[in-house]
């Protein structure tokens, strides 16, 4: 706020003096009008233009050169047009100033006024006060040169407004060589601006001070400076317009200024009282803080110790009393050494300048303690002394301790674990999350036929060098080791083929879990490959064990059958009925033999794939209804029933193996469903597919066996069975041949509510890729099949 009435008057002065200067040349009444006194003359004019130069260069904040030099000349100015007025008025001697002004102003005025002696004496010392250079030892007299000025133009106002209150006409003095109402208020304003324009030195300082008597400052000085001026220019106005008479004019000024000053007072007071509320609050706030901080070093975790300039201890908190073992009393203005023997006070000098370091400390019972300090100077009423704060560092000395044999057994257990990673004949490979390189060991590059340092994981398009089972390019999503990584579930195992650079392949067994972090999210993948190579010669050869030793059995079996059907037909001609009934039970298992050899060679013959499907087109439900006709012995084949809503396509089969499994779906559920209960056959058109289910009210599937019940081997035994006989071959050889058309198998069923057994054909032809058919995730999907049809 100084600042901005300093530039104020830096530009208010010399605009007021450029106006009346234009109004004495072009003798324009409007622009130097004299409401009372003497106008402003061209003289003073000027005086003002150079004073508020002055000022302005004295605010300025960017210095230019010659700027200090500069000002002075405006202020000398200034003082040379005050005083050579000032001289004429005393002595009566002109120096040709008048004329000079009139020869200027070019005969529009005839006669100048002559200025007050009020106004030269303002400019003299206004003058003087901004020629001074801005140095400290200077202030006290700028500021009385100013001060000066500004009680005499006060005084040319005050005798400007309240001359008529004392008489009908003015004073003689005051009536003719007072100020004009401008040039006083003019010659203020550049005095308060020239106050300001150091707002932090000499009387302004005293003003602006943040204290007490700044603060009454502030609200004082104006009111009384300003205050009488503006009530006696209100009763000139008010005695002009005749609402008041002469009489009444110096009583109200009187009783006016006393209420005003009592007002004063009395704000006074009141300011005072709400500095002293304030006073009074900060004071309780200081008290509550040093409160709070003793509390705080009382109750702060860590011991701390005051140790004064001779090595006195002067304040311990209750912690140190805990972690020494010493109560207060017997600690305070004691020696250091006491707590700790050496580190902290050697030499008789308390070091501050190490920082943090460790020492060693003893407690009152003798035993050790590790410590670590920081040292803090502090200054007091005392003297110097040091604050330190004292860390106990033993139980994390223990600690380290322990990390240290913790990381030494981590490390052994790492290099365990890295020489079963490098010894297992197992490939293993880890992939972070974030596509980083890969990590694999010696037979994982092995089975890859390539090294893998320094291979980042590449998550879409072909992958060149892995092949499905058959031969097939694999998409690098469809990789185990990609695909747990996107959907962060375990992948596999999968049988692929590695492609080496050398064109060899090698069939490898692939699997691959996600590697999850603390917060939940995959850090990584953990991908391992065995090499199946041996366990596909194994089967190889255990296929062409099967059928060679089924082929071997089935020629004594068929001299048997046949022998026997001689022996049988000998017995029936001799009415032998006994020994004919033994024959037939021996033609009953020879014919169970054969069935058993004939189920293990279709077995052999599909899992190797070496069969190939005869498929035509045929009609489904034509199929089914000749299937039931044939393969239902008459007694029960009034309990089927087929049903076809809506017509179907013709599908393309191989109708000799796809009668074999609607035989054994419709021989199992006469076989396990109670006598009397229907058994239903449908068969639906679903998108892509046609759906055949067999569904029995026999006793069910627990949901164990329901999960096996395609595996090879297996067999339930089911109380109320009419038959147990068999290898267990029947619906593992079914689900081969359905997975052959490109279909599944499945089953549903509960104990107690019978079961459906389902599988789907594909309505495409052979080699039109259809999608893939869909099982609901109710429903249990034939064993040793990751996918599931919709029934």
């Amino acid at each position: 706020m100084a600042r901005g009435i300093a530039w104020l008057a830096t530009l208010g002065a010399p605009l007021v003096g450029a106006l009346y200067l234009l109004g004495w040349a072009w003798n324009v009444e409007m622009l130097r009008p004299g409401v009372a006194g003497i106008p402003m003359t061209p003289v003073t004019g000027i005086a003002m233009i150079f004073g508020g130069a002055a000022l302005g260069l004295r605010l300025r904040a960017r210095p230019f050169r010659h700027q200090e030099s500069t000002a002075t000349a405006c202020a000398l100015v200034m003082v040379v047009i005050g005083a050579v007025s000032l001289l004429r008025d005393i002595t009566g001697r002109d120096v040709g100033m008048e004329h000079l002004m009139l020869r200027l102003l070019d005969g529009h005025a005839s006669v100048l006024p002559r200025p007050s002696p009020l106004s030269t004496t303002c400019m003299t010392l206004l003058g003087a006060a901004l020629a001074l250079p801005e140095r400290n030892h200077s202030v006290r007299l700028r500021d009385t040169l100013v001060v000066l000025s500004l009680v005499t133009s006060t005084l040319g106002l005050n005798g400007l407004l309240m001359g008529p209150l004392l008489t009908v006409g003015t004073l003689p003095f005051l009536a003719e060589r007072s100020m004009g109402l401008p040039t006083a208020l003019t010659l203020m304003l550049l005095a308060v601006g020239t106050l300001c324009a150091w707002p932090g030195l000499g009387v302004m300082g005293r003003i602006t001070r943040d204290s007490l008597g700044g603060f009454l400052a502030r609200r004082l000085v104006p009111v009384t400076l300003l205050g009488p001026s503006v009530l006696g220019m209100v009763l000139m106005l008010l005695h002009e317009v005749r609402a008041i008479n002469l009489e009444a004019k110096l009583p109200i000024f009187a009783t006016f200024v006393s209420a005003g000053g009592a007002a004063l007072v009395l704000l006074s007071a009141r300011a005072l009282d709400h500095i002293e509320a304030h006073r009074q609050q900060a004071t309780a706030a200081l008290e509550a803080s040093e409160a709070r901080y003793r509390g705080l070093l009382e109750t702060t975790p860590a011991p701390l110790l005051t140790v004064d300039a001779h090595g006195l201890l002067r304040f311990v908190n209750a912690e140190a009393e805990r972690v020494f073992g010493y109560p207060r009393e017997e600690l305070l203005g004691r020696e250091v050494e006491v707590l700790v023997p050496e580190g902290l006070f050697g030499g008789r000098s308390l070091d501050t300048g190490l920082g943090e370091r460790a020492i060693q400390g003893r407690r009152k019972d003798g035993s050790p303690l590790s410590l670590e300090v920081r040292l803090s100077p502090v200054s007091g009423p005392e003297g110097p002394s040091v604050l330190a704060v004292v860390r106990d560092v033993s139980e994390r000395e223990r600690y380290l301790a322990k990390v240290q044999r913790a990381r030494e057994e981590a490390e052994m257990q790492r290099s365990q674990v890295q020489a079963l990673l490098d010894h297992t004949p197992v490939g293993i490979v880890f992939a972070e999350a974030d596509g980083g390189g890969l990590v694999a060991n010696p037979v994982a590059e092995q089975l890859l036929g390539r090294p893998l340092k320094g291979v980042s994981l590449e998550m879409t398009g072909v992958n060149p060098i892995v092949l499905t089972a058959d031969g097939k390019p694999v998409r690098r999503e469809d990789v185990p080791i990609i695909r747990a990584l996107l959907t962060g579930q375990l992948a596999g195992p999968e049988e692929f083929l590695i492609l080496h650079p050398d064109g060899s392949r090698l069939p490898v067994l692939m699997t691959a879990a996600p590697v999850f972090g603390p917060s939940g999210k995959v850090r990584g993948v953990v991908s391992t490959a065995q090499d199946v190579t041996t366990r596909h010669e194994l089967d190889r050869l255990r296929e062409e064990y099967v059928s060679l030793i089924s082929h071997d059995l089935r020629n004594p079996l068929h001299t048997i059958s046949l022998r026997v059907g001689l022996l049988r037909r000998a017995l029936r001609e001799r009415n032998l009925e006994r020994e004919e009934s033994m024959t037939e039970a021996i033609q009953r298992s020879v014919a169970w033999m054969s069935t058993m050899i004939e189920d293990l060679l279709e077995g052999s013959r599909l899992e190797s794939q070496r069969e190939t499907l005869r498929r035509e087109p045929r009609d489904l439900a034509r199929f089914l209804e000749e299937v039931m006709e044939r393969d239902v012995a008459p007694d029960v084949r009034e309990r089927f029933h087929l049903e076809v809503p809506g017509a179907l396509p013709p599908i393309w089969m191989d109708a000799a193996r796809l009668e074999r499994v609607m035989a054994n779906l419709l021989s199992n559920a006469a076989k396990y469903s109670p006598g009397g209960q229907p058994i239903t056959v449908r068969a639906q058109l679903q998108p892509e597919q046609v759906v055949v289910s067999v569904k029995d009210l026999g006793p069910g599937l627990n949901p164990e066996d329901a999960a096996r019940v395609f595996d090879k081997y297996f067999r339930t035994q089911k109380s109320g069975a009419s038959d147990t006989k068999g290898l267990g071959l029947g619906l593992y050889i079914s689900r081969l041949i359905i997975e052959a058309h490109g279909g599944r198998i499945w089953v549903e069923s509960e104990p107690g509510q019978g079961s459906t057994f389902s599988f789907s054909l594909p309505v495409a032809p052979p080699g039109a890729n259809p999608l893939p058919p869909q099982v609901p995730d109710d429903q249990a999907p034939a064993a040793g099949d990751d996918s599931a049809v919709s029934a």
